[in-house]
């Protein structure tokens, strides 16, 4: 698995490598972009929650730019203990995803930008649930809990698109969707709307 997701990225740097050889003009560019909107995990998700982004890019060639990504993303999935007395019975997730992004700009006429990007992310990730405990006391079982928050890390390969349309000389109004891949803990998405501002 850890091999197809390598090679996997390495066509993806291929093909963006390829097309930044095809365009020799050079148009330098730097851009802040932020937003929010909703995010969720691919599977098993009770609720989505909020997604927020700050990323900072750096356009290099006319159609090519590098890019740096923090994003927090939030949602709940269905808790592992069936006879817990916790309603609702839910795991809240947090993910703290830092990107290196290597983005390709598509030529357009039109005033509407579209963009995909990826390359690598390291995930942060939180986990707000309970801890239960049963056994034998006084010749009857008891239950009890309490509040567990458990904290891992883990490595992701990003998939990002992007439109954007220009509001003015030096900002534009974007839309936004992001997968972040990773088969062994759980794949996890978000949409949303946001700003690019020209520097």
């Amino acid at each position: 698995m850890t091999k197809s997701i390598f090679l996997l990225l390495a066509t993806t740097f291929s093909f963006l490598s390829s097309s930044a050889q095809t365009i020799g003009q050079i148009e330098k560019e730097c851009r802040i972009s932020s937003g929010l909107g909703i995010a969720g995990a691919t599977k098993n998700t009770t609720s989505v929650g909020p997604d927020y982004w700050l990323q900072l890019e750096y356009k290099f060639l006319k159609n090519v730019s590098i890019a740096t990504e923090f994003e927090n993303m939030a949602y709940k999935q269905p808790g592992y203990y069936e006879n817990l007395p916790v309603k609702p019975n839910e795991i809240k997730r947090v993910n703290n995803n830092f990107s290196l992004l290597l983005k390709y700009h598509f030529p357009a006429k039109s005033k509407i930008k579209f963009t995909i990007a990826s390359g690598w992310t390291y995930s942060v990730l939180t986990s707000d649930y309970y801890i239960l405990e049963t056994g034998i006391e006084n010749g009857g079982t008891y239950l009890s809990y309490f509040r567990n928050i458990s904290g891992s890390s883990d490595y992701r390969i990003p998939f990002l698109a992007e439109i954007q349309y220009p509001f003015s000389k030096n900002l534009n109004v974007e839309a936004r969707i992001k997968y972040n891949l990773n088969p062994q803990n759980g794949n996890t998405y978000a949409a949303g709307l946001g700003l690019s501002l020209k520097l």
